[in-house]
């Protein structure tokens, strides 16, 4: 398998109903919010948490997963006595095969780095930052994926606090069962953004299968949001778009918008309230000399607009001239 030598960049539209995208742990888990515009946000870690659980639902065994080079390097897991790993008790986890067939001796950094990089596909993507202990440089590698940090909704949201009958009751004496209040938002559709550096993906080896398990992820990964406080998401629309290496376009969810929605922004509840305009991102597109191909997945019920032609992305795509490969 070949490391990635384009540069590749991923716009991605999913919606959410009466859930809550991501949660403000220091805000009464409040869905996050710009204070400033109203829209939704969802940070880069949410996104990234997402691809990560589904790689750990898509295969159990961990060991199959380290033997195949499909490991979660940022989970959840435990030491001996019980309590969760810190980040050097990750590292120690991983030593045992970093010291296979090694002299004594060698810096741990020096043995441990390589062995990360081949076992765990999120720090093939993601990049990695682990402590090894007194005495020890720690680890550093800059992940080839990122996406942006705060990844916005097309439109004002209003969240909403619900309340419900908790499970049990909520003291000693207690004859009833006590109430529970969550926060959600009816409806938000968001727009994620994403860049893959083919530069960063020389130091974590990242190739091109690694994509394809990263495209899959970011979509079947948020169709399979199923806790409490997710379930309800729904992917819309992926476009990877492949440049020549060091370019591409950037900022592609500034290039669409809503139009012709039913509703003010709050009121908004589904994709039938509103077409998402791609005009200016087909236009983008069509301009860059260094576009090699777009990647498109997208659910039939999301509805885009170019100038006052009404279709599929793909469909749209094409029209305008461009190279099109459906996922």
């Amino acid at each position: 398998m070949s490391i990635i030598t384009n540069r590749y960049e991923i716009l991605f539209l999913y919606d959410c109903k009466d859930c809550n995208p991501n949660g403000d742990p220091l805000d009464e888990n409040r869905p996050r919010t710009d204070p400033e515009t109203g829209v939704a946000t969802v940070t880069d870690v949410r996104i990234k948490r997402t691809i990560r659980d589904y790689f750990l639902a898509k295969e159990p065994d961990v060991e199959k997963r380290v033997d195949s080079g499909m490991e979660v390097l940022i989970r959840d897991t435990d030491k001996a006595d019980g309590y969760l790993s810190e980040g050097k008790d990750r590292a120690e986890q991983f030593l045992k095969y970093a010291t296979q067939g090694k002299k004594k001796g060698e810096k741990q950094a020096s043995i441990l780095q390589p062995e990360v990089l081949s076992r765990s596909i999120d720090a093939r993507l993601f990049g990695a930052a682990m402590p090894l202990g007194k005495n020890e440089a720690s680890i550093q590698i800059t992940g080839s994926v990122q996406f942006s940090a705060f990844n916005r909704s097309l439109h004002q949201v209003a969240p909403v606090m619900v309340q419900q009958t908790a499970a049990f009751a909520g003291k000693k004496e207690a004859h009833q069962k006590s109430l529970a209040e969550r926060w959600m938002l009816p409806y938000a559709l968001i727009a994620a953004y994403g860049v893959v550096n083919e530069v960063a993906a020389r130091t974590t080896q990242m190739t091109d299968s690694d994509l394809h398990q990263l495209i899959e992820a970011l979509w079947y990964g948020t169709a399979n949001l199923n806790t409490h406080s997710k379930i309800g998401h729904d992917p819309l629309l992926l476009v990877v778009a492949k440049y020549s290496p060091m370019r591409r376009i950037g900022a592609l969810s500034g290039k669409i918008a809503l139009i012709n929605k039913k509703a003010i922004d709050t009121a908004l509840r589904s994709t039938a309230d509103y077409k998402v305009d791609v005009s200016a991102l087909l236009a983008a597109f069509k301009a860059c000399d260094s576009l090699q191909n777009l990647q498109v997945k997208q659910d039939i019920q999301l509805c885009c607009k170019s100038g006052d032609k009404e279709s599929s992305f793909i469909e749209l795509a094409k029209q305008a001239g461009l190279s099109v490969k459906t996922l």
